[in-house]
């Protein structure tokens, strides 16, 4: 897969380190990082239907409806990993939106990230994202996790 490399300024050490991503320009592809490991999965989210199916379940759920479209998405990217992606080989879930971990002092925290000037690409493999434990689960289920999900996620966003 043939990744656009970002330059990224470390807001813990202020290490500046590169680090592989999707286009800005590719709308609707995402990179899934883990917390513990450098692993990555890809995500065609609007080729995705259980990502099509999590969005649409948030619209009508009752705790997540009144939020307006970009908390609404704020709120499916936040848990789509640990609700609907498999775990990695550890067991450890991916996420969207973490950011990659600085080689200099191993944080996630990110002062500043730019695409390099001039663009820089790097050809990776990447797995896609798998979905077994999700398609084995009922409908029940499945809107269970997605509520325990959007319930452990929105008291931290309220508190922010």
């Amino acid at each position: 897969m043939k990744l656009v490399l970002f330059e990224y300024r470390c807001k813990s050490c202020g290490g500046i380190f590169k680090a592989p991503q999707v286009s800005p320009h590719a709308y609707g592809e995402f990179l899934l990082r883990k917390k513990n490991s450098s692993s990555l999965r890809y995500l065609d989210a609007i080729n995705s239907s259980v990502y099509l199916d999590i969005a649409r379940e948030i619209k009508i759920n009752p705790e997540t409806s009144g939020l307006n479209e970009t908390r609404q998405s704020d709120v499916l990217q936040a848990i789509f990993g640990t609700v609907a992606c498999d775990p990695d080989a550890d067991g450890q879930p991916f996420h969207m939106g973490l950011m990659p971990r600085c080689p200099h002092c191993n944080e996630r925290d990110a002062l500043s990230w730019n695409i390099t000037d001039p663009i820089e690409f790097d050809e990776i493999e990447v797995a896609p994202v798998e979905f077994s434990i999700w398609h084995g689960l009922t409908p029940k289920e499945r809107k269970k996790r997605i509520l325990d999900g959007v319930r452990k996620f929105l008291p931290k966003a309220r508190a922010a």
